[in-house]
């Protein structure tokens, strides 16, 4: 809305006013006055009764230009450039805990009753938001949980037989699931010449992921060895990785349903997990029982367990996916991909601190390769012109 005053034109000493007053239903109330007298003194006082009461009158005529609240703490930093970026860095943090505790868990439950557990929690404690979603982003956000459940399946699965960390380091091919969409999906650009900067990420990816799986540092050689838990370690990249994908689509036009999108997303993963839980047979298995919910807190042999899958469902599932998804509209996914992937190095020093693993060379070596893709995938295009001979002075190489 935009109003315009004039004072009507009195003599030498009178008061001549102008006052433009904008405001934004999403920015609140803005007011620019100019005040003058024929003599050239401004009267702030007048102006700043003038200004107030053009904004009053218009609020009056449209509600909706009542100036917003004081932001929350999150809301401010998700406005700025670095905020959204610092706060996915954390989420990869808290996010990298659910290896080790995820092996943890495994080693006492099956594993489909350690990821129905941890889900079942994380939906509870978004559960008032569940009905407040928009009915068009219903059906997207629960596709979106579809991917996030292959993700945590596939993740809990593989690590009942592998290290946390090499399960950690696989799932950093997100950084090259979340491109390829962009690339058959939106049809974004991605030549050698547009996208240089995803490219070299993927042969940093690949090659660190074939340096980590089929190096054998104590074989002295090659191993053409690749276990199921390391395909299923490639596979939940595949589900986070479009998972990030679909929610960045549904965050970038609708900022405001973060909790409501991610109760429908994390509550369909807990369905889902779920049925995978009463079809795994473990249920039927005599002193299974203890196993279940709420049964688990009361065995005082699984203390360390139930507290895992309060902070795994609670903490570092339902808090860090309502987060994730708010900074996933600021953040464009490829990006957003490589900054979550960042997870492996703290799953790997996690593992480190609660079971002592050690790691040979072809974890280091691996696991720098990965973290150097997610990093290459930052940089921008005409970083690498100089190398190939572009010209930078094109602007769709910039």
């Amino acid at each position: 809305a935009r109003l315009t005053f004039s004072g009507t034109p009195r003599p030498a000493n009178d008061t001549s006013t102008t006052a433009t007053f904008a405001a934004s239903p999403n920015q609140g109330l803005k007011a620019t006055t100019k005040a003058s007298t024929a003599d050239g003194n401004y009267n702030s006082a007048s102006t700043t009764r003038l200004a107030s009461s053009i904004a009053d009158d218009a609020i009056a005529l449209d509600p909706s230009l009542e100036p917003v609240a004081p932001s929350s703490l999150l809301d401010n930093l998700l406005e700025g450039y670095l905020g959204p970026r610092l706060i996915l860095a954390a989420i990869a943090c808290l996010y990298a805990t659910n290896f080790p505790l995820g092996a943890m868990m495994n080693d006492a439950l099956p594993a489909s009753a350690a990821t129905s557990a941890r889900m079942v929690f994380a939906s509870l404690a978004l559960s008032p938001f569940l009905f407040q979603i928009q009915p068009n982003l219903r059906l997207p956000a629960m596709l979106c949980g579809c991917f996030t459940t292959l993700g945590y399946i596939s993740q809990s699965i593989a690590l009942v037989d592998t290290s946390p960390a090499t399960v950690s380091f696989l799932g950093a091919a997100t950084v090259l699931v979340c491109p390829a969409l962009e690339y058959f999906i939106d049809k974004k650009p991605m030549s050698l010449k547009e996208a240089p900067q995803t490219w070299c990420a993927a042969v940093l990816c690949l090659v660190g992921v074939g340096v980590l799986e089929l190096f054998d540092p104590a074989g002295g050689g090659l191993s053409t060895t690749v276990g199921t838990g390391d395909m299923l370690a490639l596979l939940q990249a595949v589900g986070f990785g479009t998972q990030v994908y679909l929610c960045e689509k549904i965050m970038k036009d609708n900022p405001s349903q973060a909790l409501p999108v991610t109760a429908v997303l994390v509550a369909t993963t807990a369905l889902l997990s779920s049925l995978w839980c009463m079809s795994d047979g473990w249920m039927f298995q005599p002193g299974s029982e203890i196993y279940t919910l709420p049964n688990l807190f009361f065995e005082p042999s699984l203390r360390d367990v139930a507290a895992a899958v309060v902070w795994t469902g609670i903490v570092s599932t339902s808090f860090n996916f309502f987060v994730e998804v708010s900074a996933l509209g600021k953040v464009p996914p490829a990006e957003a991909s490589v900054i979550l992937s960042t997870e492996p190095l703290w799953a790997a020093l996690f593992a480190s601190l609660m079971f002592h693993e050690s790691f040979g060379a072809n974890d280091v070596v691996g696991g720098c390769l990965i973290v150097m893709a997610c990093l290459a995938n930052t940089l921008k295009p005409s970083y690498f012109h100089s190398v190939f001979g572009y010209d930078n002075n094109d602007n769709d190489l910039k």
